[in-house]
């Protein structure tokens, strides 16, 4: 987090992050999710949470979970 951020938001977050990972979403793009579910609910704090990554890491490619097919 770039700031001090509410336990609602952080949750929020972090359940929207986590979803998007299960569901085969990039890090990146899991991310991005998560910022836009917090700016859904209305809630502040949306642009707090930052992605920090290795530089020998892209994640907009990096992929945790593969779905089953």
């Amino acid at each position: 987090m770039a700031d001090e951020i509410d336990d609602g938001d952080a949750i929020t977050y972090a359940a929207q992050f986590y979803a998007a990972v299960a569901n085969g979403q990039s890090i990146n793009s899991s991310h991005l999710s998560a910022q836009a579910a917090l700016q859904l609910a209305g809630l502040s704090g949306a642009e707090l949470p930052t992605l920090a990554w290795a530089s020998d890491v892209d994640p907009a490619t990096t992929i945790l979970v593969k779905p089953a097919k």
